[in-house]
């Protein structure tokens, strides 16, 4: 024994290493602090075939005017999927005939591990509170416009092109 630094019985390995371990942890703390958390509890995940089968079948479901096999989508690299708080969110964009993507993204809702809903397009801009702002800053969206809500001036956000 008394070959470790903290077993000499000196204050010395307390006084000059401690300081550096303690500055060391932190950085790597601030590091490694997952970005959910930077972001109130957003998590961007994977969307999966699954899950884009499933934004599919809802929005085929809302949209019962149109036939399955005339809509495309959701499109490639255009779909967002997160979680926020005890809910789930996507953002996906699909073509329908003589509208193509116009109107589009498409957003949608469900409680974890529940039944998509589709909230309906967007004419182009997200807005809180109808989808979480944390969500759209982890997705890093880009404000594009401005609306009034309940009298209140609301930041809109937009895929980056």
């Amino acid at each position: 024994m008394g070959d470790l630094p903290w077993e000499t019985g000196t204050r010395e390995w307390l006084d000059v290493k401690a300081p550096n371990l303690i500055a060391v942890v932190a950085l790597v703390a601030s590091v490694a602090v997952p970005a959910a958390w930077s972001a109130g509890g957003a998590r961007n995940l994977a969307a999966t075939p699954k899950v884009k089968s499933a934004l599919r079948a809802a929005f085929i479901q809302t949209h019962s005017n149109l036939t399955a096999r005339s809509i495309r989508g959701p499109l490639r690299g255009r779909t967002y999927y997160g979680s926020y708080e005890h809910r789930e969110y996507a953002v996906a964009v699909f073509s329908i005939p003589r509208l193509g993507t116009q109107d589009q993204p498409e957003v949608f809702r469900r409680p974890r591990a529940g039944v998509w809903r589709d909230l309906g397009d967007t004419g182009g801009d997200i807005c809180p509170p109808t989808f979480p702002l944390p969500l759209l800053k982890v997705w890093d969206f880009r404000r594009s416009s401005t609306t009034e809500s309940n009298g209140r001036s609301v930041q809109c956000y937009a895929p980056r092109p």
